[in-house]
């Protein structure tokens, strides 16, 4: 799928649904943000535009302590245990966490909405749902071991 069929479609949609972006043109990239309702409060939302795919980069407005990386690396680890769609990825230079949802457009004709609206809000609902654990483990407030159960018993079911 060309990458302007990919612009167009995603511009459709977030129009559609009257989000606020910016378009980057030189690095085929959309720029917004998103509020959640966790301790992150909001989060920044990229999405990069490729040759037959794009990537979907959700990232929290936090950075994890250096002194803290053992811990987050560990609750990121759980969190990322069997899931379906993405991953957490944790840049341990820096202590950036950002959630990563990858579309193959390949041989498409066309991007459905739904399928542009799951690419978005899975990363959006994965940091609201983690990221009050991430929070308090980038301040190094807590452990992964407790704030992944707390996840899991308020959900009453294991990661997906």
């Amino acid at each position: 799928m060309d990458t302007e069929i990919m612009l167009n479609a995603i511009r459709d949609y977030l129009d559609d649904n009257e989000w606020n972006y910016e378009y980057d043109a030189e690095h085929h990239l959309i720029k917004m943000g998103l509020g959640l309702k966790c301790r992150l409060h909001t989060v920044r939302i990229f999405i990069d535009l490729k040759t037959d795919y794009y990537l979907v980069y959700v990232v929290a407005p936090i950075n994890a302590d250096k002194d803290n990386l053992g811990e987050v690396l560990r609750f990121v680890a759980r969190a990322n245990y069997g899931l379906i769609n993405g991953n957490f990825e944790l840049d341990v230079r820096d202590g950036e966490l950002r959630y990563k949802s990858y579309v193959n457009c390949e041989g498409l004709d066309t991007l459905p909405a739904p399928i542009i609206e799951e690419s978005i809000h899975c990363g959006c609902a994965m940091m609201n749902r983690y990221g009050d654990g991430f929070a308090a483990l980038a301040m190094g407030f807590s452990d992964a071991d407790t704030e992944i159960d707390k996840v899991e018993n308020k959900d009453g079911q294991d990661s997906e």
